[in-house]
């Protein structure tokens, strides 16, 4: 095989190659851009379940029931807002291992590892309190033998 021939060839190769790396960056680049706009759209329904949580709890406060009193009712706050509180941090952790699905570096991994550590510890400690305030709700709706 001649220089030159050998030159065709390489130069022939290189053009077959370049679209298929082009359509790949453009590809890579679409690819980032979605997952970045969807962890945005996870992050704000993680916003909403919070905003609307706390909108029904100062409903709640402020709104009285006569019948109920203050102890119950703050217990009942507090658990619907320990739900949403915990529904939330799930959102929230699913938007950060949507954000590092895509070609992630060992720094991306880090701080999700760190995060995901934090919120999951957060996660477990607002279910447990959520879980015992059901209990407690439970015992004192049930009505007392004497």
């Amino acid at each position: 095989m001649s220089y030159f021939s050998w030159i065709l060839a390489a130069s022939t190769e290189i053009e077959l190659v370049s679209p298929i790396v082009k359509l790949n960056h453009l590809l890579e680049g679409l690819l980032l851009e979605v997952v970045g706009l969807l962890k945005i759209i996870i992050e704000c329904l993680a916003l909403l379940i919070l905003t609307f949580a706390i909108v029904k709890a100062l409903r709640q406060l402020v709104l009285r029931k006569r019948r109920m009193d203050r102890e119950a009712k703050l217990n009942k706050v507090r658990l619907d807002l320990g739900v949403a509180l915990a529904l939330s941090l799930e959102f929230l952790l699913a938007a950060d291992i949507v954000a590092t699905a895509v070609s992630p570096s060992w720094d991306a991994l880090g701080k999700l590892a760190v995060i995901s550590a934090i919120r999951t510890f957060l996660n477990f400690f607002l279910e447990k309190e959520v879980k015992d305030l059901e209990e407690e709700r439970l015992i004192n709706s049930q009505p007392k033998k004497i």
